[in-house]
Order: structure tokens, then C-alpha cells, then sequence
């Protein structure tokens, strides 16, 4: 995942209910680039189920998702040991790649 931060931008919304975005509220939808330093921003319509906590990071062994709340939450994979010839390496692989998710949160 590569970031970046785009300073001094206009940005215009069009939500579904809220009218100016929320604190740490995950909101769905389409961001398009209309000019130099203009943004457009436009929530999708829900329908049928609640909204999922998107992932920011999907690696080998976990994942990290944006919960509704604002907090982050690490999910761990399934790990087949059997099939592991060495258990310290593969310790110090999930490390590696927990530490690559959390530098994925600003």
C-alpha cells in the first residue's frame, strides 16, 4: 500500500444522510480527481446488509480492518503447521507482517 498526502485541496461530499463527515466514521463510496486540486467524493447507497469494516492491509498470514468504531482490528489467518519446517521462522515471518500492517495506520 503506498500513501500519500495531498495538502491544500478542495474537497466536495455528497453524502447519503450525514452532512459533514464524521470523526472517525468509515464511510463507503467513490473519490474521483475533477481538477488540479479538486476532489469529489461521493457515498454509496447501502442496501440490504450494514456496512463492512474495510481492509486495509490482506497479507499471507493477517489482515487488518477499519472498524466502524475508528478502531483497527488485526485478523490472523489460518496456519497450517504441518506443513512448517521451522517454527521460529515462521513466528518471525507473522511478525514481519504484522509490523507492515501496522504502518499501513498513519
Amino acid at each position: 500500500m503506498k500513501k500519500n498526502t495531498i495538502l491544500c485541496v478542495d474537497l466536495k461530499t455528497v453524502m447519503q444522510n450525514d452532512v459533514l463527515l464524521k470523526k472517525d466514521k468509515c464511510y463507503n463510496g467513490v473519490m474521483t480527481r475533477d481538477g488540479i486540486d479538486h476532489y469529489r467524493f461521493e457515498e454509496s447507497v447501502r442496501k440490504g446488509r450494514p456496512p463492512r469494516n474495510p481492509k486495509l492491509f490482506d497479507g499471507k498470514y493477517c489482515s487488518l480492518v477499519h472498524m466502524q468504531n475508528g478502531k483497527y482490528q488485526i485478523h490472523m489467518k489460518t496456519i497450517d503447521t504441518s506443513t512448517v519446517a521451522d517454527r521460529q521462522l515462521l513466528a518471525y515471518e507473522v511478525y514481519a507482517e504484522v509490523l507492515k500492517a501496522f504502518n499501513v495506520i498513519d
